[in-house]
């Protein structure tokens, strides 16, 4: 064979496995975020839902939801009521950081703010479509409560 196409099938085999150690690079380092990063601040994308329950009630019920489903749950203070769901990766995302803050609301009813934090860069229609399903998740947990 010519030498120009041994170096086309050498550059092609290189590009390969750069591309492929790249990928690796990214999972690991998706991986190996901590959900306790989620709860430093409230992400800008909430989701809130209102119930009757008590704040300690409907942690538990999240806390229910999260075991039953394909979530982990990565950090709970149960005395400031706020947990983290941890979803991992998938076909279509990095995996996602689910920052939940349930608080007392001034008439009586509880508050649950279901935020969303990619584990890496992600943007678009597939955030939106997780965090949609996570929240109607709880929603479903706390009507059949």
């Amino acid at each position: 064979m010519p030498e120009h196409i041994w170096a086309g099938i050498i550059s092609i085999v290189f590009s390969a496995f750069i591309s492929v150690f790249l990928l690796l690079l990214l999972i690991i380092i998706a991986a190996m975020r901590k959900g306790s990063s989620a709860l430093k601040s409230k992400p800008k994308r909430l989701k809130s839902i209102t119930t009757t329950n008590n704040p300690q009630e409907t942690l538990k019920t999240i806390i229910r939801f999260a075991q039953q489903s394909n979530y982990k749950i990565s950090v709970i203070d149960e005395t400031k009521c706020q947990l983290v769901l941890d979803e991992s990766l998938t076909f279509t995302s990095w995996g996602f950081f689910y920052p939940i803050f349930v608080s007392q609301s001034a008439d009586n009813t509880t508050m649950i703010e279901v935020g969303i934090k990619s584990k890496l860069i992600q943007v678009g229609p597939i955030v939106s479509g997780h965090h949609e399903r996570c929240v109607n998740g709880i929603k479903a947990a706390l009507f059949a409560q």
